[in-house]
C-alpha cells in the first residue's frame, strides 16, 4: 500500500479527544508512516506531553499561532513524506479498515484526487456527512445528515468530507492546495470543485467509517462569516466566465434570499460583513481565477453533471429549500444547455 502521512489539526479539542483520533490512526490495520499534529491551539509542551505515549511516528508541528485549517493542511503537506494525506478531524476516529479501504481505492487509478469516508455519528449507525451536495450556488450541506448508514460500493462524487478524506498529495499541491485565505470551512467543497475541473475524480467510499459527532452550531455565527465569504470566493474563482454570466440572475435572487435567512437567523451581520470580506481579496480572486484556468480539463458543462441540481437537507430548515428548488430547478433546465 501507498505511503500515507495523517494530518490531524487540532485547535480547543482537549488533549484525550486528539489522543483517541491519534490511537485510531495507529490502530489501523494498515496505518500511516507518519501522524503529524498542528497545533492551532498554541497547546505547545501540554499537547507534546499527551502525545508523548506513542511509540515514534508522531509530530506536533507549532505553526506560531492559529492560521487556520487550510494552511495547517498546507503546512502539513509540504512537511509530510507520504505519497497520501490523510485528513482526520481531532475530534473524530477512524475505524480500524478506514485507511486501507481509502488507500486500495486511490491506489487503483492515478486520477483519484479525494477518496472520503463515510462520516458517523456517535451512534454508528447515523450518517453525519460523506458525499456531500454541490449545488450550482455553491452552497454544500453536509451530505445525508441524519439519515441510516449508506450501504454499497465507492461512487464518483463532486463533495467528500474533510473530517475523514485521503488526499494524493503531489496532485494536491500541483493544484495549489487549499485556499489559505479560506482559513477554516468550505476547503473540501473547493478542492472537489478544482479536482474535477483539473479533470481528477472525487470518490466517496462508504464502507470506509469514521466517527464524528461534530454539530452544525458550534462555533455559533462565525462560521456562516466563513462559509458564505468562501463559498462566494469559490463560486467566483472556479467557473468559467461565460457560466458565471449565464449563472448571475441564479446568483443574485439565491443572495437576496440568504439575506433574509440570515436577518431571520440572527446572523444578518456576518453575512454582510462576507461581502466585505470579499471585496477585500478581489484581487486575490482574480490570481486564484487564472491559477484554476491554467489547471482546466473540463469545460463546465461536464463538471456540473456532478453537481446537485435540487438540494434536500435536515440542515436546511423547511420550507427554504422547497421554495428555493422551485427557482433553481427549472432555471438550471434553461442553463446547462446554453452550457453544453
Amino acid at each position: 500500500m501507498t505511503a500515507t502521512s495523517a494530518v490531524i489539526v487540532s485547535y480547543d479539542e482537549s488533549p484525550e479527544q486528539i489522543q483517541t483520533a491519534v490511537q485510531s490512526l495507529l490502530d489501523q490495520t494498515h496505518p500511516p508512516g507518519e501522524v503529524l499534529v498542528i497545533d492551532n491551539g498554541g497547546q505547545g509542551e501540554r499537547l507534546a506531553r499527551s502525545l508523548g505515549d506513542f511509540d515514534g511516528g508522531v509530530t506536533v508541528i507549532n505553526p506560531g499561532s492559529n492560521i487556520g485549517y487550510a494552511p495547517a493542511v498546507n503546512l502539513a503537506a509540504s512537511r509530510a513524506r507520504g505519497d497520501y494525506l490523510l485528513t482526520l478531524n481531532p475530534d473524530a476516529r477512524a475505524e480500524p479498515d478506514c485507511l486501507e479501504r481509502l488507500a486500495a481505492l486511490a491506489d487503483s487509478d492515478p486520477e483519484i484526487l479525494l477518496v472520503g469516508a463515510q462520516i458517523m455519528l456517535e451512534d454508528g449507525l447515523t450518517r453525519n456527512a460523506g458525499a456531500n451536495p454541490l449545488h450550482p450556488t455553491g452552497i454544500s450541506p453536509a451530505g445525508g445528515h441524519g439519515q441510516p448508514r449508506e450501504r454499497g460500493g465507492p461512487r464518483d462524487v463532486a463533495v467528500v468530507s474533510g473530517a475523514c478524506c485521503l488526499i494524493r498529495r503531489a496532485a494536491f499541491q500541483a493544484l495549489g492546495g487549499f485556499v489559505d485565505e479560506f482559513f477554516v470551512f468550505y476547503d473540501d467543497p473547493d478542492m472537489g470543485w478544482r479536482a474535477l475541473i483539473a479533470g481528477m475524480r472525487v470518490v466517496f467510499c462508504p464502507s470506509a467509517i469514521a466517527i464524528h459527532g461534530y454539530g452544525f452550531t458550534r462555533r455559533g455565527s462565525e462560521k456562516w462569516f466563513w462559509l458564505e465569504r468562501n463559498r462566494l470566493f469559490s463560486v467566483l474563482t472556479n467557473y468559467e466566465g461565460r457560466t458565471l454570466l449565464l449563472l448571475a440572475p441564479l446568483l443574485l435572487v439565491t443572495e437576496l434570499g440568504l439575506l433574509g435567512v440570515a436577518a431571520y437567523g440572527g446572523w444578518l451581520s456576518r453575512k454582510l460583513d462576507s461581502y466585505r470580506a470579499l471585496f477585500a481579496l478581489r484581487r486575490r480572486i482574480v490570481e486564484r481565477r487564472r491559477l484554476v484556468n491554467g489547471s482546466r480539463r473540463r469545460r463546465d458543462s461536464a463538471v456540473l453533471e456532478l453537481f446537485d441540481m435540487k438540494l434536500e437537507s435536515a440542515l436546511l430548515p423547511p420550507p427554504g429549500p422547497t421554495l428555493a428548488n422551485a427557482v433553481w430547478e427549472p432555471y438550471m433546465r434553461l442553463v446547462v444547455p446554453l452550457l453544453r
